[in-house]
């Protein structure tokens, strides 16, 4: 097979990609077994070897990738065994989520070919790449196809570029797997209004900002438990003292009525910004606390339905975004069911992209549409 014309356009295809919403991924170790189809110009036998990577994530989907390859085959005329190192760096973008997803690469490197008792020659390549990978968070199966050109005019007088192929195979080990990612957005500013002491009440309404883990806060971000309250004190800090609540745990940003019961429509933001783990739909202890609350509103009021929405900002693709916002109103959704709410109470939609509520050409303003929001619907 004579390998040719294919790569002069192929190998200028790296384009510039937008960061997704979160921190890039730890890095990551990969180790593949190879196959080499070699230019029939170099008058070899296909080659067997290896191929390492040592992979350093720009953001979600964007990877830079440091490889080191070699292999070994054999001339057709003497059976002459010869030997290839390489030592290249690619871009790497995912099309999909991390755990399941095809990619694309490309990049650039230097071979050394070991002609035996002839003299070795070094040489520049260029090479592009697709494969698929699979798997858990820290252990994933990959496999990949990718096309070289050397530009190797010394050994090959009358070639000023050969081409290979070259198939790997093997796993992809992540270093930090299962981590959670406090923080989901840039370190250089805090984000719109963080929790942080993660009681559920962002900063910018919480008057009481270092409530220790565990208490029950109200909506003003306090300890709600109020020791020998007076009858007219309201625990639930919906505006309706104790004695005339007829639904005495409604959870803080609900609007009640003159009984102290959510009954109009309306939305709710529930979960803003940092309330899951490091690209995925794991809540982190804080979410679950707010959700807790949640879960006490609408046992204690059992008309109540809402939608669970889920929105991200306009950063990575709308494809991915939408399944991440799909991906994170279901975890709502399956916690509350898991506290004891009737499912057939809740319905789930994941918005992506689609409906801002800030500036996306802003970190804050993206800060504030990465949310999860409650909205009450008619019985």
């Amino acid at each position: 097979m004579k390998l040719k014309p294919l790569a002069a356009c192929a190998l200028a295809c790296m384009v510039s990609t937008p960061l997704l919403a979160d921190d890039a991924p730890p890095n990551y170790f990969g180790l593949f077994g190879s196959y080499v189809k070699q230019d029939d110009v170099r008058a070899r036998d296909d080659g067997i070897g290896a191929h390492l990577i040592y992979g350093a994530p720009l953001s979600a989907p964007l990877s830079l990738e440091l490889g080191l390859f070699g292999h070994t085959s054999k001339t057709e005329a003497t059976e002459e065994s010869q030997r290839t190192l390489g030592l290249g760096i690619d871009l790497r973008y995912l099309l999909g989520p991390s755990r399941f997803a095809a990619f694309v690469l490309g990049g650039t490197g230097m071979q050394f070919e070991d002609y035996g008792s002839a003299k070795g020659q070094l040489a520049p390549y260029l090479d592009v790449g697709v494969g698929l990978q699979a798997g858990g968070e820290q252990l994933k199966l990959r496999g990949e196809a990718r096309y070289y050109a050397i530009f190797d005019s010394e050994t090959y007088t009358d070639e000023d570029v050969v081409f290979d192929a070259r198939v790997n195979l093997g796993v992809l080990y992540s270093f930090a797997g299962d981590e959670p990612a406090a923080v989901e957005t840039a370190a250089a500013a805090p984000a719109v209004d963080a929790d942080s002491d993660s009681d559920g009440v962002p900063d910018s309404r919480d008057e009481c900002p270092m409530t220790p883990a565990g208490v029950l806060v109200d909506s003003r971000g306090c300890p709600a438990e109020v020791p020998a309250a007076p009858i007219n004190d309201d625990l639930d800090g919906d505006g309706v003292p104790n004695a005339q609540d007829e639904c005495p745990d409604t959870p803080p940003g609900f609007k009640v009525n003159a009984r102290g019961c959510v009954e109009e429509e309306q939305t709710v933001v529930v979960l803003n910004d940092v309330h899951f783990e490091f690209d995925s739909a794991k809540l982190t202890e804080g979410a679950r606390r707010v959700l807790d609350r949640v879960v006490l509103g609408m046992l204690s009021q059992a008309d109540l339905r809402i939608e669970i929405g889920g929105h991200t900002d306009a950063l990575g693709t709308n494809a991915y975004n939408l399944l991440l916002s799909q991906r994170r109103a279901n975890s709502v959704r399956d916690f509350l069911v898991d506290r004891g709410v009737d499912g057939s109470r809740l319905t789930v939609e994941g918005y992506g992209e689609n409906n801002p509520v800030a500036d996306n050409e802003t970190e804050e303003g993206r800060a504030r549409n990465r949310r999860v929001e409650f909205t009450v619907l008619k019985n």
